[in-house]
Order: C-alpha cells, then sequence, then structure tokens
C-alpha cells in the first residue's frame, strides 16, 4: 500500500496527516514543505484546520500552490471544540488508512512521521504515540521549568484517574500520533479543550503502540498554552470519567521501538 517508510529519502504513502492551527502563520509554510518532503503526492494529503486569527491559512494556501501534494485547507469562524473540535473536522475529512494528527508549531517533527507508520504496519497496531518520555524521547522543547512540572503533572493526574486504559502509555498528552481512520468512532468522540488522544483512547478500545521522539523547540509564535485550555483539559477528565467508554476491536498492548 506504500513505499517502505523509514528509509532516506522514502516518501510515505497512505496517509492524511491533519494539522490544528491557530495562528501559526510564522510556520505553517515551513510545516508543509517538510511535510511534502516525506509524503507521497499522489497517495496522502494534508489537512490543515485552521481557527486563526492572522495569516496562517494564507500562507498554508500560497505554500500548497507550489508543491504538487494534496493541501485542503479548512478555516473554521466558530472553533467548536478547540483544537479538539478542530482535529475532529480533520479527522471526518480523511480519506486515507492513517490519520497522523501533528501541532502547526514544528514542534512535532515531520521527518518522524515515517517512523510511526512503519510502527504501526511492523507491530499491527491501531495507534501509534509519538512519546516524549520513553527511552530516546525528549521534552525539552517544554518552555521552562513551570511548562515542564505542567506537562508531568497532568500526565501523572491523567494516568491516575484511567490506571487501566492508561497504564502502558507513558504519554497520553501528547498531540502526536497515528491511528487508523476505520478504528475511529467519530459520533462517539465529544471533543473539548486541547487533548484530543485522551478522548481517541478513552473512547475506543484500541491495540497502541509507541515511539519515542524529542519536542522540538518552537521557533516562531507563542505557545497557546493558557488557564482556560488547563480548565477544559480538568472538565475533559471529568467528563470522559463519569461517561461510558465505547469500544472499538482490540485490547490495549505496547511495544517500543
Amino acid at each position: 500500500m506504500r513505499q517502505s517508510a523509514g528509509a532516506e529519502g522514502t516518501q510515505v504513502g497512505g496517509v492524511s496527516v491533519v494539522v490544528p492551527t491557530f495562528n501559526e502563520a510564522g510556520n505553517v509554510g515551513e510545516l508543509i514543505r517538510r511535510l511534502a518532503a516525506v509524503l507521497d503526492p499522489d497517495r496522502s494529503e494534508i489537512l490543515i484546520v485552521d481557527d486563526s486569527t492572522d495569516d496562517t491559512a494564507a500562507v498554508a494556501a500560497v505554500q500548497s500552490g507550489q508543491l504538487p501534494h494534496c493541501v485542503d485547507i479548512v478555516h473554521r469562524d466558530e472553533p467548536v471544540g478547540g483544537l479538539s473540535g478542530a482535529v475532529l473536522v480533520g479527522m471526518g475529512l480523511a480519506v486515507h488508512e492513517w490519520v497522523v494528527v501533528m501541532d502547526g508549531d514544528l514542534q512535532h517533527p515531520p521527518e518522524d512521521l515515517p517512523r510511526l507508520l512503519a510502527a504501526g504496519e511492523s507491530r499491527g497496531a491501531d495507534i501509534v504515540i509519538a512519546s516524549r518520555y520513553r527511552d530516546g524521547g525528549s521534552a525539552g522543547g517544554l518552555d521552562g521549568s513551570v511548562r515542564h512540572l505542567v506537562s508531568t503533572a497532568s500526565t501523572l493526574l491523567a494516568r491516575t484517574l484511567f490506571p487501566r486504559r492508561l497504564r502502558e502509555c507513558t504519554d497520553p498528552m501528547t498531540g502526536f500520533f497515528a491511528v487508523r481512520r476505520e478504528s475511529l468512532d467519530l459520533k462517539a468522540m465529544q471533543p473539548q479543550g486541547f487533548k484530543i488522544l485522551l478522548e481517541v483512547l478513552l473512547r475506543h478500545q484500541l491495540t497502541m503502540t509507541e515511539i519515542p521522539f524529542s519536542f522540538g523547540v518552537r521557533s516562531a509564535g507563542a505557545s497557546k498554552a493558557t488557564l482556560a485550555n488547563g480548565s477544559a483539559f480538568l472538565r475533559q477528565l471529568v467528563t470522559l470519567r463519569l461517561q461510558p467508554t465505547s469500544t472499538v476491536r482490540g485490547a490495549a498492548a505496547v511495544e517500543v521501538v
């Protein structure tokens, strides 16, 4: 279905890349260019779901016009569900076997995308999580000690509230993962805030694997983390804890490279 993933210079196919963006005009052009370098233009698509108040959509359109790849840009005037809602829109539009979700700020390296797909294919997983906290990974791109502390505390809280479902997931807060489209029940998802992976993991029963990755340093723009985001995360945890989860297929399992 795709060329062998992971070899230097190889372009991968069978993948829809969903990128939610909010005021990433300084990063989105470079992101699209780097994604195009690893994606087969005939068997992939890039879906930019944009909630910006700046020129992100316009910059994305200019860059995509210079490439042979399929790049769809959806601008939402009413960003229902925040970042998670944007990802859900992208998932609903995706047409390929694998859906890769990643941020638009270049802190998730596009060059790691072939490793995600290779791990999913070789291990028969439904979802592949790029973890900052597996051996070989790094959270060095987090800005300052406060963000490191918040990230660690949020991960600990989520794993404490869901000890069985998240026991093998070292980084449930990451926004960088690949999931088989057929494994998703989009109607079961009720996104809010910005931690979409929790929705995917806790509303589905998926075979899971992880790969380590290094969280990069933001080169342009500012972090979107706010107190409002933190409040939305807490509400999301409460909602997920109180509501029954749905299952799609498989039992949780994990491997690491």
